[in-house]
C-alpha cells in the first residue's frame, strides 16, 4: 500500500494534517540540505586558503615525518 493510498481511506481532517506535516518536514530537508552545502563550501575554502598559505610549512612537516620513520625504519631493520 502507497502512502497516497493509505491517505485516500484517511479522514480529510488527519489527511490536511499529514500533508501538513509532510510539507513542513520537506521544508525543513530543503533547508538542512543548503546549511549542509553552505559550510562544506566553507570549509573547502577554509582549507584551500590555509594549505595555500601554508605549502611551504606543510612540505617541512611531511619531510620531517619521512625522515622520522625513515629513521625509525633503519633502526628496526638494524637491530634485527
Amino acid at each position: 500500500m502507497t502512502v497516497e493510498e493509505y491517505l485516500e481511506h484517511q479522514p480529510e481532517e488527519e489527511t490536511a494534517d499529514s500533508k501538513q506535516i509532510s510539507s513542513i518536514l520537506d521544508s525543513e530537508v530543503e533547508v538542512w540540505h543548503r546549511v549542509h552545502w553552505r559550510l562544506s563550501e566553507e570549509l573547502f575554502l577554509f582549507w584551500y586558503i590555509w594549505l595555500k598559505d601554508n605549502t611551504a610549512m606543510v612540505e617541512e612537516f611531511v619531510e620531517e615525518v619521512k625522515l622520522a620513520t625513515n629513521t625509525s625504519h633503519s633502526e628496526a631493520v638494524s637491530t634485527e
